[in-house]
């Protein structure tokens, strides 16, 4: 019988992503946070996201925006403000836990509905050894500049196929599902190779160009609320899902 694993760290569940010749394409660039490493991302990228390597809704995560040569413009929770790369540092050494480690990443400059930034949650469960999505939503944001889009930081789900039928950037609806349901299973088939697990939920973006990203991937997924965003039969799969997990397999 196998055992559902949680798996934490962030790092831990990207690197076989990056690994993978196909997936690499759709994940941002992501590394360890150093000062050398914040460094080279920021002049590489116009914005980057310093988050925890363990952590979940949008807790600890910094946004750094390349302005000038010289200046950057630092945001986290409801704080923003043009500092010197030196001041970005050190504000973000003051501001770390001593237990915990972080990483820096490209930053993906997501589609918006009404100006507001989006990305999208994918609850996907292994039944009788085979993937299937189950329940999917978009998060939107707030805020025009809002640096985290989750549910805990005032944001709100909507159906998806509202926010990709009514996006400001006119995505194609029919060819963006596609691509985020095609790519979501083969996100999960490649986790689902390296570490034993039953459920996974997705963080996935997509750009103003169009292009399906990967953001992270949560081992434990809180899928409170989709109930209202998605219809009954899926809503239904998806507590069928569950149940036969829960029955057939225990968690670590």
């Amino acid at each position: 019988m196998q055992v559902h694993k949680i798996v934490r760290s962030k790092m831990k569940k990207t690197i076989p992503l990056i690994q993978d010749q196909n997936l690499s394409l759709h994940v941002p660039e992501t590394h360890w946070y150093s000062k050398e490493s914040l460094r080279r991302m920021v002049q590489s990228y116009p914005q980057v996201y310093i988050k925890p390597n363990m952590g979940s809704q949008g807790s600890g995560i910094s946004r750094v925006k390349r302005i000038s040569k010289s200046k950057y413009e630092l945001s986290y929770e409801d704080t923003t403000k043009l500092v010197s790369f030196p001041d970005v540092v050190k504000d973000l050494t003051d501001r770390f836990s001593t237990r915990r480690d972080y990483l820096v990443q490209e930053g993906i400059d997501l589609a918006t509905l009404n100006e507001c930034p989006f990305h999208i949650r994918v609850v996907m469960h292994k039944v009788m050894n085979c993937w299937r999505l189950s329940l999917m939503s978009s998060i939107v944001a707030k805020e025009k500049n809002a640096v985290v889009t989750n549910i805990k930081r005032g944001n709100f789900d909507m159906p998806l196929e509202e926010v990709l039928q009514k996006n400001d950037q006119k995505l194609n609806p029919l060819k963006t599902l596609r691509e985020l349901t095609d790519l979501s299973h083969q996100i999960v088939n490649v986790l689902g190779s390296c570490f034993p697990l039953l459920e996974i939920g997705l963080d996935m973006g997509i750009d103003k160009q169009g292009k399906v990203w990967f953001i992270e991937a949560n081992t434990n997924p809180n899928s409170r609320g989709l109930e209202k965003v998605n219809d009954k039969i899926s809503y239904q799969k998806y507590l069928d899902a569950k149940k036969w997990i829960r029955e057939n397999q225990s968690r670590a």
